[in-house]
């Protein structure tokens, strides 16, 4: 194989796109529309095949050209993005050098052999191999089958037109079907040796052993079906092999001689002595040897790969070497360039209209010919324009390579400790992450560098996890949000064997539930629409529930699962996992048979942050009787997977999941204050209506300012008796941080309040030791973050106050605090309240029975950030924190 090495610097990955219609069939005479073809029409085909899609993109190994995307165009068009090389067996040159070079022939069977084995274990059989199918890599020097799942993707004919190539090249079993065998009848022939079949047709028609390029497929199919019937041989090549008349040389003589054996037992006519990939690679381990094979060492590619890694990864990292530095971004996986070369302007859909196909054309020229009773119509537009034919369309790279021209090599290499010289190269990215989302997520150079540096840091997880949670809170590159996800809840460990160790199969009580629920979760989506992602959801469901015996099934439970279902479709053990450590952070003791309690602390948690933050709006929406019990329930136990659709999911819980279990609270609060004109003016009718058609909403305003609200509320503001237990504290845990970013150290600020008295009040309540911290916040930072000291506010009578109170309090005794209107009366001590509006109030009496009332008060006129001390001051009298206040207080 030396002769086959290049030493040129390494290429970019070559894209090719196939295109073809969902719900079309395909007989001999003529093309037409067959809404029959499936279930529900082409669409539910469509998302028959991009479910499949999902599952088969995940297959990747070293002898397999990799599926890349599917896109979904107008009228059900399905375009197929897949590696592609141009050089195959029906390269007259190619397959001349083979047929005289053992070592080189040896390696093709060896190498496409192995692909079979690996698709074999994986479910996956291929109809046949054809000369085009195999292709030869020249980037890695190993040969590959090129578009091995299309059966696979059509459901055999049921969803789409069957692509079987040369019907030459099928085995005898399959030929006995016909040619317009198509679906469960033809899936079921299929066997593992089929392809066997085909490698074995191939190598006789390289070795020159048999000649049918001149018999028709009707001669064929005759030649071959007439000679395993008669019986007289056992395979095909026995049957064909003469050397006598073959006019060998004898370099071919001993190539033929040494693959004798395989030969024939590649090519046997029953396909149950026709041994499989498995034998057949056996054999040629007992024949070859591979000690002068080239080492083909693989990378670890956490896209792909098993996440968490489980193995060391300290040589999976691309070695800067001449030939790499000369063209870096070939260093990269054939999924990152596809990203990048669409951000570059790259048009799947353009490459094929400039080819001549996907042509829009006027909408008369789709109508068919003939339309029978049973609604199958004929004759539907069979042209070159609109033909499903599966053509094969080259992606131009040329545009991606010219763009990203200019950008330093040591971008492809980033420091994850960065030295004086890294971070110069990085200015220019750091100076993007001030601009919108949106911009950064379509900018080329900067998916680049993002892409880049999160490949690198899933390389080290979960030693790289800090920085993982850094790097996220600027945001996450579209391509790694999967693994993004599952670092930031911090999965770790052999999650394979824990999921393939729950009882998934077991008959439950929320079997008919679940099955009412999954065709309704998410069926927008082409993907969640598919049979394949239905099957991937219930197990998931039913695992949670069978490895989770104190929780029941709530309807809910299958929207909260269906984002991690659709990004780690083709990692099931990983969308459990994630599924598993979100609902114990963030939805904890939900799904208990009795959440009642549960529901009403989050909802009375809520009631007050509100109060806190938007007392008008608050004492509105109370007025009139609009309560979160009406409204707010689907947005927590689903975590507004019930309100948005996947996308704006997305980029909502890429900030979600880098905040602590109360900042869904927060994300509840934004999309009021969004709402809040609206909600000012609307009685309670209005109100139930705007919520029956939720708005669209800014996802991206919607999260700054729930992180502006989530940095000011003190964290006693959220404590709730039912969330999960967590006995570490801030300063010493390292997932409980600011969805910005922000790590610095606040106290737990744990308090019990029964739940009664958390639903009679107004306002959250505050705890000393919190009041303390703010206090030392403020010294040392100003009012970066916390609006200052907190204003103390002592509501007890004048001789309690002077008797002892804390210091810098003021005094406004409840009793006569307010005039007959509910007015504050005019006096000092109320225009220093006045003065202080924004900044955080602290309500205080000896303990807690005219606080509460105050507050709620305050709330009334419009006072944000009010809260109530904790147990009041008499818990605090021998503290040391009580003294007289002094004459000018």
């Amino acid at each position: 194989m030396k002769e086959f090495i290049s030493m040129d610097p390494p290429k970019l990955f070559d894209l090719g796109v196939r295109s073809f219609f969902a719900g079309f069939k395909q007989d001999p005479g003529h093309f037409y529309h067959d809404d029959q073809c499936s279930r529900s029409g082409p669409s539910w085909a469509a998302s028959q095949i991009m479910g499949t899609f999902r599952r088969i993109v995940s297959i990747r190994q070293e002898n397999l050209c990799a599926y890349v995307d599917v896109i979904r165009g107008k009228h059900d068009r399905l375009m197929i993005v897949a590696e592609f090389h141009s050089k195959n067996l029906t390269d007259i040159s190619l397959r001349s050098r083979l047929s005289s070079d053992q070592p080189a022939l040896f390696s093709l069977s060896t190498d496409i052999i192995r692909g079979l084995a690996f698709l074999n274990r994986h479910d996956l059989l291929p109809l046949s191999l054809t000369p085009e199918m195999i292709t030869y890599d020249e980037r890695n020097n190993i040969f590959k089958i090129a578009d091995f799942a299309s059966s696979n993707l059509t459901g055999f004919g049921s969803f789409a037109p069957l692509r079987p190539g040369d019907a030459r090249y099928l085995a005898p079993e399959l030929l006995l079907l016909g040619p317009t065998a198509h679906g469960a009848a033809l899936q079921a022939a299929v066997v593992p040796s089929s392809a066997v079949w085909s490698l074995g047709v191939i190598l006789c028609e390289i070795l020159q052993i048999a000649d049918f390029s001149s018999l028709s497929v009707a001669q064929w199919v005759s030649l071959i079906l007439g000679d395993a019937l008669k019986k007289k041989h056992p395979s095909f090549y026995e049957s064909t092999r003469d050397p006598q008349a073959t006019g060998e040389n004898s370099t071919q003589t001993s190539v033929i001689a040494s693959l004798d054996e395989v030969l024939r037992d590649c090519t046997t006519y029953f396909p149950s002595l026709r041994p499989g990939p498995v034998t057949v690679l056996t054999k040629f381990h007992e024949t070859v040897t591979f000690s002068d094979s080239p080492v083909r060492s693989r990378l670890y590619d956490p896209l792909w790969d098993v996440f968490p890694p489980v193995t060391l990864r300290c040589r999976s990292e691309v070695v800067k070497t001449p030939e790499v530095l000369k063209v870096p971004l070939a260093s990269r996986g054939i999924d990152e360039l596809y990203r990048l070369w669409t951000l570059a302007g790259g048009d799947v859909l353009g490459e094929l209209r400039a080819q001549g196909f996907a042509a829009e054309e006027p909408a008369i020229l789709s109508l068919p010919q003939l339309s029978t009773g049973e609604q199958t119509t004929f004759a539907k537009g069979h042209r070159t324009s609109a033909d499903p034919s599966g053509t094969l369309v080259v992606l131009n790279m040329k545009p991606l390579l010219e763009r990203l021209d200019d950008v330093a090599k040591e971008v492809y290499f980033p420091l994850l400790l960065r030295s004086d010289d890294a971070i110069r190269y990085l200015t220019d990215y750091d100076e993007m992450r001030d601009l919108p989302l949106v911009i950064r997520e379509n900018n080329l150079k900067y998916q680049l560098h993002r892409q880049i540096l999160f490949h690198r840091l899933f390389c080290g997880y979960p030693f790289t996890q800090a920085m993982i949670k850094k790097e996220a809170a600027m945001d996450v590159p579209p391509l790694y949000r999967a693994r993004t996800w599952a670092a930031l809840l911090g999965i770790k460990g052999d999650i394979v064997n824990d999921y393939e160790s729950i009882d998934k199969d077991s008959p439950c009580s929320s079997d008919r539930q679940i099955e009412v629920d999954i065709p309704r979760c998410h069926q927008y989506n082409s993907l969640m629409s598919s049979m394949e992602a239905h099957v991937k959801l219930k197990r998931i469901l039913k695992a949670w529930i069978a490895d989770h015996p104190q929780f029941v099934y709530w309807q809910g439970l299958d929207s909260l699962s269906a984002p991690f279902v659709y990004l780690n479709f083709s990692d099931e053990p990983l969308a459990y996992a994630c599924l598993s450590a979100f609902v114990t952070k963030y939805v904890h003791s939900f799904f208990l048979k009795d959440n009642t309690p549960v529901i009403q602390e989050y909802l009375a948690v809520f009631s007050h942050l509100l109060a806190f933050h938007d007392p008008i709006l608050a004492t509105h929406l109370s007025g009139i009787g609009f309560l979160p019990e009406l409204y707010s329930i689907p947005w927590f136990l689903t975590m507004f997977t019930h309100v948005f659709p996947l996308h704006k999911i997305f980029h909502l819980w890429d900030q979600l999941l880098l905040g602590d279990e109360s900042f869904p609270l927060f994300i509840g609060l934004s999309l009021l204050t969004q709402l809040r004109s609206q909600l000012l003016s609307c009685g309670f009718n209005e109100c139930i209506l705007l919520f029956s058609d939720f708005p669209d909403l800014d996802i991206q305003q919607c999260l700054n300012r729930a992180k502006d609200m989530f940095n000011v509320t003190p964290k006693c503001a959220t404590f709730r008796n039912h969330a999960r237990n967590v006995s570490v504290s801030k300063k010493d845990s390292d997932s409980e941080v600011s969805p910005d970013g922000d790590t610095s150290a606040s106290p737990e600020g744990a308090h019990v309040l029964d739940l009664e008295t958390l639903k009679t009040e107004t306002c959250p309540r505050i705890t000393w030791e919190e009041i303390q911290w703010l206090n030392n916040f403020s010294r040392q930072n100003g009012s970066k973050r916390r609006n200052g000291r907190p204003l103390l506010v002592d509501v007890r009578t004048a001789d309690e106050f002077l008797r002892g109170t804390l210091a810098h309090s003021v005094n406004i005794p409840f009793l006569t605090a307010f005039n007959a209107d509910g007015e504050l009366l005019s006096t000092f001590e109320s225009r220093t309240l006045e003065e202080g509006r924004g900044k955080l109030v602290v309500v205080f009496d000896g303990k807690c029975t005219m606080a509460p009332k105050f507050a709620s008060e305050l709330v009334r006129l419009g006072f944000p950030h009010v809260t109530i001390l904790h147990h009041g001051i008499d818990h605090l009298k021998t503290s040391g924190f009580v003294s007289v206040p002094s004459s000018s207080t």
